[in-house]
């Protein structure tokens, strides 16, 4: 009788039809698709090395039987063909068959953060945060690439940061490009004063006094609403009908998803504007608040209570419409506090303050 243990490890028929791979002592459960060459030639009844069954006769009809031994398995039996191998799949032995592929964690980190950050690159005012996890989502990507396991959630990762970041770059570019194109279209930029604040001017203002007095020059009309100062709670009204609401401040207090509460105070701003004009107007409002001399910081918080805080609004006020939201801010003493803000780039810059005139 031959010793099983002579047949190497590889894929063998194993009398059903199809190949399994035996280990160089018994079967395993890995099997494939039976594809090898029709035997040819005389029959070699006992091939060397081949293992072989009492009572093995000439009438064998393929090159292995499955035969059970003590345990349970089953072992490759004798050629009764051809050759000791003629039941060989095309190719010959080979090695054990690879595991399911393993999961790219990396790679499923890299896409979830390229994800994220590719919907804020497109969102304008708050693209810095989807330009910050982009590159991060980059990195990642790259490094996932060369480790085990599936390769598409890197790829697409990297995919997504990639056109996440050009995506980004063309909004922040369409948004500067018509904030300035409409600034030049109003004539904002050549000087001119259409929307200027409807502030009350004295006749008298600019005429030289016959007593000597230095002339009232009036309104700066630089941007920085020198003349036009407001308590918090009052109106701006320009001089299309378009107003401008700041109401008084509230204490605030941040959630766990906020970002930019760094100082002692921190308070936030109910804003509302209101298109009493005839046209539509876009808001792009860029609001400044000093506190005791030190610029406060923007509070962004996605989880406030009553909703998200600190993102402006970026939709277009029809005609008879208004908007509102709030802005929140850290200052370093509440009761000294000023706010510089304006419906867009074509307005002049109007102040809110708590501090008497």
């Amino acid at each position: 009788m031959g010793d099983p243990t002579n047949v190497p490890a590889g894929w063998y028929d194993d009398g059903r039809g199809r190949q399994r791979y035996w280990d160089g002592g018994r079967w395993t459960e890995h099997t494939a698709p039976l594809e090898y060459a029709a035997p040819t030639g005389p029959a070699d009844p006992a091939g060397p090395g081949v293992p072989s069954e009492p009572g093995a006769g000439a009438d064998a009809t393929r090159p292995y039987d499955s035969a059970a031994i003590g345990d349970g398995s089953v072992r490759p039996d004798r050629n009764a063909d051809t050759t000791p191998f003629a039941g060989l799949p095309t190719g010959g032995p080979g090695g054990p068959p690879d595991g399911p592929p393993q999961t790219n964690v990396l790679g499923v980190i890299a896409l979830v953060v390229a994800a994220v950050g590719f919907v804020f690159a497109c969102i304008p005012f708050v693209q810095v945060v989807g330009f910050v996890l982009l590159p991060i989502a980059f990195v990642l990507a790259l490094v996932a690439l060369f480790l085990k396991g599936r390769k598409w959630p890197a790829i697409t990762g990297l995919v997504v940061s990639v056109v996440g970041g050009i995506v980004g770059a063309i909004v922040f570019a369409v948004v500067v490009f018509g904030v300035v194109g409409r600034a030049v279209d109003s004539g904002v930029l050549e000087g001119l004063d259409g929307l200027a604040p409807s502030v009350p001017v004295d006749p008298t203002d600019g005429v030289e006094d016959p007593n000597g007095a230095e002339p009232d020059d009036g309104p700066t009309g630089d941007g920085s609403a020198g003349g036009e100062v407001l308590a918090f709670g009052e109106t701006m009204v320009w001089s299309n009908d378009v107003s401008m609401t700041v109401s008084e401040p509230e204490p605030f207090a941040p959630s766990g998803l906020s970002a930019g509460a760094d100082q002692p105070v921190d308070l936030v701003f109910t804003i509302t504007i209101v298109n009493g004009s005839g046209a539509n107007v876009q808001p792009v409002v860029l609001t400044r608040v000093t506190s005791a001399g030190v610029e406060a910081s923007r509070i962004f918080d996605v989880g406030a209570e009553g909703g998200q805080v600190g993102i402006p609004p970026t939709t277009a006020i029809l005609p008879g419409d208004s908007i509102t939201w709030r802005e929140a801010y850290s200052v370093a003493d509440a009761a000294s506090l000023e706010l510089q803000t304006a419906p867009s780039f074509e307005y002049e810059v109007v102040t809110f303050t708590d501090l008497a005139p």
